[in-house]
């Protein structure tokens, strides 16, 4: 009778030890299933990554005079034109006016221009250059000064502006 439970109790042992090994044998697979799914996923997303890259430096390449021409446009808009002009208007003297100017945009708050100005005497001109260099004016230079027949004095200056930021 001992010996019957013995090999009751080994019988018993091993039939729980059975099941216990086939219920971790078959989770050890289903493991291995999502292991294999979760690379092959992984491969999966990185090369849509590199896909995705490729395509981004692609379109950057394609639209980047697109995005430049934008930028400068944005920057144009963000000069106070408002603010120069009436810094301008300041410097100049009664009896002067502008006969035509050049502006071009250097930095977002720096431009370079080129002005034709008509003044009724040189005192005039001193004048100007004095209140523009007192108004952050700078970089200012004489291009050249034409006499004209009725009187007026033109002269041609380069110079600098920069807004107050």
């Amino acid at each position: 009778m001992l010996f019957s439970l013995l090999i009751t109790a080994v019988l018993l042992m091993s039939f729980f030890a059975g099941k216990i090994f086939l219920k971790y044998r078959n989770e050890a697979k289903k493991i291995k299933v999502s292991i294999s799914t979760t690379d092959q996923m992984t491969k999966n997303v990185q090369r849509d990554e590199k896909n995705y890259s490729t395509r981004i430096e692609t379109a950057a390449l394609k639209y980047e005079a697109k995005v430049d021409l934008i930028n400068s446009i944005i920057l144009r808009k963000s000069f106070s034109w408002i603010q120069f002009f009436s810094d301008l208007e300041s410097s100049l003297p009664d009896s002067s006016y502008i006969v035509s100017m050049e502006p071009v945009l250097a930095e977002h708050s720096r431009l370079q221009l080129r002005l034709k100005i008509a003044t009724s005497s040189v005192n005039d001109l001193l004048e100007l250059i004095d209140n523009l260099k007192e108004l952050k004016f700078d970089q200012i230079r004489m291009r050249s000064e034409n006499l004209r027949e009725n009187g007026m004095l033109v002269s041609e200056i380069s110079l600098s502006y920069e807004r107050n930021t």
